[in-house]
């Protein structure tokens, strides 16, 4: 008994001492590969509902993921590694942008739980009130469009993501039905529906 009380001790000291990022970084190891339903809310810099909106999103990794939204804003977004697809149905209109201009900041990057990543990115701080842990993210380049990024864990759960942007205007996501584990591969392949406008964005690649 003492020596599982000690090995319990441990444990416990080990965690106390861990660095915000460390600490970050073990409770993301579910969610480098996942999917879940989400529900999205956006206010501007005076708590102002500006939409609302559903969906789906998947995470193979921080450079290969999916994210649809549900009618009224019928949107399809797809990372597969080389090139970003994003389809808008109501226009029906697909656009290829390069896959790294969108990275810096995105949920997949933030939620690979990578510590270089993090570690070079972002400066990491960490408040804990109960079983509930709040840690915000600041980018570290000045010239981010993204302001914050908040993630708050009850226990292990991740509750929600917030990104605040430069005009203070912020986006809640919050996770439901969440499936741990690599989804399939042929969802983060994406072709363009036939009869399509797709308009390449691709800069000199």
């Amino acid at each position: 008994m003492r020596y599982v009380i000690v090995f319990g001790w441990l444990l416990l000291s080990l965690s106390a001492t861990a660095s915000p990022i460390e600490s970050l970084a073990r409770l993301l190891e579910p969610y480098r590969t996942f999917s879940a339903e989400f529900q999205q809310s956006t206010l501007d810099s005076k708590g102002m509902s500006i939409t609302e909106m559903t969906g789906t999103l998947a995470i193979a990794s921080e450079s290969i993921f999916y994210w649809e939204t549900n009618p009224p804003f019928s949107q399809v977004i797809v990372a597969d590694g080389e090139v970003l697809w994003v389809f808008d149905k109501d226009l029906y209109q697909v656009q290829v942008r390069p896959l790294e201009d969108t990275l810096t900041a995105s949920p997949a990057v933030i939620l690979s739980g990578d510590l270089d990543v993090l570690g070079s990115s972002f400066q990491i701080t960490e408040e804990r009130s109960g079983t509930i842990a709040i840690y915000a993210l600041q980018p570290r380049a000045t010239d981010e469009v993204t302001r914050q990024i908040v993630l708050r864990f009850d226990g292990t759960r991740l509750l929600d993501l917030s990104i605040e942007d430069a005009l203070g205007n912020r986006s809640l996501v919050s996770l439901t039905e969440v499936k741990y584990g690599k989804p399939a591969d042929a969802l983060f392949e994406f072709k363009p529906p036939d009869g399509a406008d797709v308009i390449y964005a691709l800069g000199n690649q």
